[in-house]
């Protein structure tokens, strides 16, 4: 929610960019060295605070794209930009989250928004991160237990990428 705006307003943060995609690449490159990772991710991260900030001041295009299809009246076409496959694919959440941080809070859940997806609730604690999966099993092969085993092993790699001593060596 972005409070900046009058009754507030959602906006969508996407989290893949050519950045985080890089640094994804060289967790996966068993020839990429720590450093090269560290370095990565920074840029990564400082990509996704960019468009985050830029999305949360109104500058994110999913809303302004719903809008203006929204305004198209039923007995006019469809404009291009609406029917295009690239338009299709980037409006399917394929990966849908939600994070409230609390301290208080034990959990909560996020669901999936296509019955080919995941829905990720997430609460960041001080000293801890509770992540709730959850998906529709059906013809798709999706798995919750089987994404929560492969988010958690992503959750200890990047601890290890990001532990004190290493990080401060680079």
């Amino acid at each position: 929610m972005t409070r900046g705006f009058l009754h507030g307003r959602t906006e969508t943060c996407r989290s893949v960019s050519s950045d985080s995609v890089a640094w994804c690449t060289s967790m996966d490159d068993p020839s990429a060295d720590t450093g090269r990772r560290i370095k990565l991710l920074r840029t990564a991260l400082a990509t996704h605070s960019r468009l985050t900030r830029e999305a949360v001041n109104g500058h994110g295009v999913d809303r302004h794209l719903l809008g203006l299809r929204m305004l198209v009246a039923p007995t006019e076409p469809m404009p291009a930009i609406f029917t295009d496959p690239a338009y299709t694919y980037s409006s399917h959440w394929f990966v849908s989250t939600s994070q409230m941080s609390s301290e208080h809070l034990c959990s909560y859940g996020w669901s999936a928004v296509t019955p080919r997806g995941y829905g990720i609730a997430y609460n960041i604690r001080e000293n801890s991160l509770i992540i709730h999966v959850a998906c529709v099993r059906n013809e798709h092969g999706l798995n919750s237990d089987r994404f929560a085993q492969c988010l958690e092993a992503a959750v200890h790699d990047i601890t290890s990428l990001i532990d004190v001593k290493k990080v401060s060596e680079y």
